[in-house]
C-alpha cells in the first residue's frame, strides 16, 4: 500500500466513528476543539524488521492509540454520557485500526 491509500483508509475510518483527523509530523490526530473528552494518535513507526535495505524500500506501520484527554469538574449527567459516547467510539475505532494491521512502503 502507499501512504496515501493508507490516509484514505484512517480518515474513512475516522469518519465511520464520527472523528475528524488532521496529518501531522508523526501521523494523525483527531481535530481539536476544547471540548473533546478523547485524544486519538496515530502513528507512523519504521518496520526495520521488514525493511529491503538492497531494494532501499522501508516499511511503515501504522499505530492508534487513543488516551482520555480531560474529565473532572461537576459535570452533568448528559456531559457523562456525552464523554462515554466519544471515549467508546474513540477505544473501538483505534482497535478497529490496530487491528488492521496498516503499513505502507516507502523508497529511500
Amino acid at each position: 500500500m502507499t501512504k496515501k491509500e493508507i490516509a484514505e483508509i484512517i480518515n474513512s475510518k475516522a469518519a465511520e466513528y464520527g472523528f475528524e483527523l488532521e496529518e501531522n509530523s508523526m501521523g494523525w490526530s483527531n481535530k481539536r476543539t476544547g471540548q473533546d473528552y478523547i485524544n486519538i494518535q496515530i502513528f507512523q513507526s519504521r518496520n526495520l524488521g521488514k525493511t529491503d535495505w538492497e531494494k532501499r524500500i522501508g516499511c511503515i506501520d501504522i499505530e492508534a492509540c487513543a488516551s482520555v484527554s480531560r474529565m473532572g469538574g461537576s459535570p452533568t449527567t448528559e456531559e457523562l454520557l456525552k464523554a462515554a459516547d466519544e471515549i467508546a467510539r474513540g477505544a473501538k475505532f483505534t482497535a478497529e485500526l490496530q487491528s488492521m494491521g496498516l503499513s505502507y512502503e516507502k523508497r529511500f
